[in-house]
């Protein structure tokens, strides 16, 4: 009996031995159903499945799939959940950019918006001072061209002959009862629109202040001693400075008559002149 159990053990070991190396070589799991061992050979037999079983696991870590690589080792219920996450993180993130981009959008349309007004305001501003220079260089030719009438506008003394006189219109007379401050001694001087008094300029119908020539009326002065529309009374009569010429100058004054007969009655006299109250 004591051989027969030496050499059933001898045998067990090599049998262990070998499908050790097995394993090891070849890395197939042994299971050993059919071959009774007894005793220590069970033993190590167990312990040698138990190895194989381990060195299986490590190649089965070796060729995991990429949710195992990405979460571990875990139920499939968790690594739906995580998918969930990362479902909902991107659409977050999707939400975030487009918001951003209709912000960004927004932002563009604002600033062309604001890009159109101003230059919409700059055109408008423009065209008005366009208007404004216009109409200013229109006042200016209209006033230059009237300075030059005006000063142009030699009353000379008078002539001799009847000759009448185009243009103008005969006025009343107004008297005045009483009268202002002196304004000193004045040249008066008569003339009419007749070419005698007036040259080239004889016939026209309107003064330097833009009135019509008036009889009993109307005398040119020194805008600077007698302004337009002063009311004034020479020899006990009211007239208005209403007309003026280059050689009016100082203390003179051309009292206007409706034919170059009147005015050569008159002739030049040397009044004092007053202020009509």
């Amino acid at each position: 009996m004591k051989k027969s159990i030496n050499f059933k053990t001898i045998l067990g070991v090599i049998i262990l031995v070998i499908v050790s190396v097995m394993v090891v070589f070849l890395g197939y799991r042994v299971i050993i159903t059919s071959i009774e061992v007894p005793g220590k050979l069970s033993s190590i037999s167990a312990a040698a499945v138990n190895l194989n079983h381990s060195q299986t696991t490590m190649k089965q870590v070796k060729k995991v799939d990429y949710n195992t690589m990405k979460y571990g080792y875990m139920d499939g219920l968790l690594i739906a959940q995580m998918d969930e996450i990362d479902k909902v993180y991107e659409h977050e993130q999707m939400e975030e950019i487009r918001a951003v981009n209709d912000l960004t959008a927004m932002s563009d349309r604002t600033a062309d918006k604001i890009a159109y007004e101003k230059l919409k305001a700059e055109r408008e501003e423009k065209a008005r001072q366009a208007k404004i220079a216009a109409a200013q260089a229109e006042a200016a030719k209209r006033a230059q061209a009237q300075q030059q009438a005006i000063d142009n506008s030699a009353f000379v003394d008078t002539g001799s002959g009847d000759t009448a006189a185009r243009g103008g219109r005969k006025g009343v007379p107004v008297y005045a009862d009483s009268h202002g401050e002196s304004l000193g001694k004045f040249v008066v001087t008569a003339y009419c629109t007749c070419k005698i008094c007036c040259g080239i300029y004889s016939g026209h119908n309107r003064t330097a202040s833009g009135t019509v020539p008036t009889s009993n009326r109307t005398i040119a002065v020194d805008t600077d001693v007698i302004p337009f529309g002063t009311r004034v009374v020479i020899n006990g009569q009211v007239y208005v400075a209403e007309d003026r010429g280059s050689a009016i100058v100082g203390k003179r004054i051309d009292m206007f008559f409706m034919t170059h007969a009147e005015a050569t009655r008159w002739g030049k006299k040397t009044v004092e002149v007053f202020l009509a109250d």
